[in-house]
């Protein structure tokens, strides 16, 4: 039996940017908030597939995007190697009554619409685009190499607040604030109590599985109760602040965020080390530099497709 607080959303989802985690949210906010048991399920697309009607492998290989799809907050259950042409027997499968997508159209290996059978039966949703970001601007980045950036683009409070929100998409959870802990931008849904938090910083370029896994670890070992994430400044990262703070606040391992954390700002919480080889998992080797050099190893064949979609360096 089909249920209309069941959904689901499908993608290659590479690089499991701050765009992903915004339609996933949008998703999520189809489903009043409510007392009834709701889910949200993630198709995420093979490597192969997505090779095959895409013409080429994506840049993150499936595993590392299906721990990164795993870990967005508004997401119940991923479904990994979901078919690229979505089908209603796998909605069904699911229980899903609609499948969310954003409004502009992915045409499968032979150029037809991957959401045609689903809009004919009326279980198609709309939600808009993000504009601003997309894997083809940050591959772009990465062939063009790191440049020093402008000023970081204020985040509204409303695009924090809603990327601050629990996994229900309406209630506030994660703390934010702005260089100091007491420089607070959007209050939590639970009671800020340092001593029962850990800090851990950096700049989360790229932010990946294997920044994931150890912001996970991170609280299993300290055994604490809340996970306070600094993201630095980074001025020659390859993405923005607000692109890095969005895409680390959409994580369900955090729980507050400090936005340019200034000097000292450790003073009040425990602190530990990302980089602390305790912290090693089976994506230890995921870097964002590794990421950088799979796009520039194969540079004549991502500037050819960037080309062919009208950007250029």
């Amino acid at each position: 039996m089909l249920d209309p607080r069941y959904v689901w959303i499908d993608g290659c989802f590479d690089f499991t940017h701050y765009g992903h985690a915004a339609a996933m949210l949008q998703a999520r906010q189809t489903i009043a908030p409510g007392d009834l048991p709701s889910r949200l399920f993630a198709g995420v697309h093979s490597d192969a597939e997505i090779a095959h009607h895409k013409g080429a492998p994506p840049v993150m290989e499936e595993e590392e995007r299906y721990m990164h799809v795993q870990h967005i907050r508004w997401v119940d259950e991923i479904v990994k190697d979901a078919p690229y042409v979505t089908e209603p027997a796998v909605l069904d499968y699911y229980a899903c009554q609609y499948v969310v997508h954003g409004d502009d159209i992915t045409l499968d290996a032979e150029g037809h619409d991957c959401y045609q059978e689903v809009k004919d039966l009326g279980r198609f949703q709309v939600v808009k685009r993000t504009c601003g970001v997309s894997t083809t601007e940050l591959i772009q980045r990465m062939l063009d190499g790191p440049r020093p950036q402008a000023p970081m683009e204020p985040v509204d409070a409303s695009t924090l607040r809603l990327f601050a929100t629990a996994r229900d998409g309406f209630s506030p959870w994660c703390w934010v604030f702005d260089g100091t802990l007491d420089r607070c931008l959007v209050e939590g849904g639970f009671v800020w109590e340092p001593q029962a938090a850990v800090y851990v910083e950096d700049n989360f370029d790229l932010f990946h599985a294997g920044h994931i896994e150890r912001l996970a670890r991170v609280r299993d070992i300290a055994g604490a109760e809340r996970l306070v994430v600094g993201v630095q400044a980074a001025p020659n990262a390859y993405m923005t602040l607000r692109e890095r703070v969005l895409g680390v606040l959409s994580c369900d391992a955090v729980d507050a965020v400090v936005v340019a954390p200034a000097a000292g700002v450790t003073a009040e919480l425990r602190s530990f080390c990302l980089h602390d080889p305790a912290l090693n998992g089976v994506f230890a080797g995921l870097t964002s530099s590794a990421i950088a050099a799979r796009v520039t190893a194969q540079r004549n064949r991502y500037a050819a497709r960037n080309r062919a979609k009208g950007i250029v360096s």
